[in-house]
């Protein structure tokens, strides 16, 4: 039996998201999930969630192939697990066992969803 951890805000929940959550599941057996506290997802994007953290974790937690989802907070200590699963190009749990880099497939993000929010009525999608 292998144990993954994927932390990440998961705010908008995206298609994004869940090819990250299935990557993800295609390396272990068991997946925990830690979804950032309000606080550290603003930490690490300076932007304040949309959907509160037990909405968050609630939405991951029925994800198929999730086998656990807890808060990932300012508190955090490493979990026993085999894999730490980090995004390419956001800020990773580097050096903490075994790291596993993915890479998004699709480019639907929360920030992208959150701007499409953000415009006017009628304004184009740039």
């Amino acid at each position: 039996m292998t144990v993954g951890y994927l932390a990440s805000s998961f705010d908008l929940l995206n298609v994004r998201d869940l090819d990250l959550l299935a990557q993800a599941r295609q390396q272990c057996t068991v997946l925990i999930v830690g979804v950032f506290s309000d606080g550290v997802a603003h930490a690490r994007t300076g932007r304040r969630p949309v959907v509160p953290v037990a909405e968050r974790k609630a939405l991951v937690s029925h994800v198929r192939g999730v086998s656990e989802v807890l808060v990932h907070d300012e508190y955090w200590r490493p979990l026993a697990v085999d894999t730490i699963f980090a995004v390419a190009g956001e800020p990773a749990l580097i050096g903490i066992g075994n790291t596993w880099l993915l890479s998004p497939r699709r480019q639907t993000s929360s920030p992208v969803l959150r701007a499409a929010l953000m415009r006017a009525p009628g304004e184009e999608v740039a």
